[in-house]
């Protein structure tokens, strides 16, 4: 009796999957009914299915922007003009840059452009980034060894021994421009009046900050203790100075430099290839000079470096390039001019003026001989 109960059950199992399965097939959608069973024996729940085919086509805002919905993620519309306010003292001959526009020179090789995604992206958004450069740039240090007992000239060796280290540890460029004006900046902002012997902890301790902030392998701190600074300076003396720095700066460590403001304007003007090298040079050069780098905007000398270099290396079209760095970077043509002749004569006597700094030369022979070619 029990063996013929269990088959009539079997049978009626059997007939109910199979009769499932014909109907599973004959289903033809593309969602499945899902289903929540609750614990302790409550009743299921059962979301009805969604047919995708009449699901309405979903906007892209990636491609376009759906005005109902606040989303980062758009293709921006036309450029519109920008203004920046600054109450700060500009001190250098040079006002921020209102007209986001992107130069004339760029439009003409935009075909070229949408090809390259690197180039597509300067293309859109590499005026505003200047701009913001330029704003930065318009919060700059004035006379910042004014208060201190620190020379010029000591400050110009600290200079070329961080291009040694740096180099030596195959840092980036930017990472010496940034060490470079985070100690200039520092020297502004403290308080605190700073002897000669303060100046190898600081110019330590800026390069240590400058190389968390930039590089992807930053040098540790026991690196810095023994390589770098020689166990001269513990670690718990470049951690304090880290720890004052950063207070005495507000921990805003972002800004610009010198190297941004060149590369993105050479960007600009599509002559990042041909000049880059000569004018970074030159920009190295310029921060050896105290004078120079307390009186003008990075901005003036970025456009006074890049004027060089057209001179140099872009001979049969200087004119109109000329004409493009002028209205990229808003300056004015006389002063910058002037201030070129000054940076070139700067690089001609480099020798005399600094006549024991010989690490500049060391770790960029290649500009050296386009320096050498200027004093002909």
């Amino acid at each position: 009796m029990k063996d013929s109960t269990r088959r009539i059950f079997e049978k009626e199992n059997q007939a109910e999957v199979s009769n499932n399965i014909e109907k599973r097939i004959n289903q033809k959608s593309f969602t499945q009914l899902v289903s929540l069973s609750l614990l302790n024996r409550q009743p299921k729940i059962e979301f009805k299915s969604i047919d995708i085919k009449q699901q309405p086509q979903q906007q892209n805002y990636l491609t376009q922007r759906n005005p109902n919905v606040s989303s980062l993620h758009y293709r921006p519309d036309q450029k519109q003009k920008t203004t920046v306010s600054t109450t700060e003292q500009i001190y250098s001959p040079i006002t921020v840059r209102q007209n986001t526009s992107i130069s004339q020179c760029n439009h003409d090789n935009l075909s070229k452009e949408k090809k390259n995604p690197l180039n597509k992206l300067i293309y859109l958004y590499g005026d505003n980034i200047l701009i913001n450069y330029q704003a930065q740039d318009s919060i700059q240090k004035f006379e910042f060894l004014k208060k201190h007992s620190i020379s010029s000239n000591l400050r110009a060796k600290m200079v070329d021994w961080m291009v040694e280290v740096l180099t030596s540890y195959k840092c980036k460029d930017q990472t010496f421009f940034m060490a470079v004006r985070l100690m200039d900046t520092f020297l502004y902002q403290t308080t605190k009046q700073h002897i000669p012997q303060d100046l190898h902890l600081i110019g330590v301790t800026c390069m240590f900050i400058a190389n968390k902030f930039e590089e992807i392998y930053p040098i540790k701190l026991q690196i810095v203790h023994e390589k770098i600074a020689h166990k001269k300076l513990s670690k718990d003396e470049i951690r304090d100075k880290e720890s004052q720095i950063t207070q005495a700066l507000d921990f805003k460590l972002v800004g610009t430099t010198l190297s941004e403001i060149i590369s993105m304007t050479l960007q600009l003007i599509n002559q990042h290839q041909t000049m880059h090298q000569l004018v970074i040079y030159l920009a190295k050069i310029v921060l050896y000079d105290y004078e120079l780098i307390s009186q003008y905007n990075y901005s003036s000398l970025s456009a006074a470096c890049i004027i060089i270099g057209c001179n140099q290396l872009c001979q049969e079209s200087k004119d109109e390039i000329i004409a493009q760095i002028l209205s990229v970077l808003n300056v004015d043509k006389e002063e910058t001019i002037e201030l070129s002749n000054k940076i070139l004569n700067l690089a001609k006597n480099f020798d005399k003026l600094f006549p024991n700094l010989e690490n500049l030369k060391k770790f960029n022979k290649n500009s050296t001989l386009d320096i050498i070619k200027l004093q002909k």
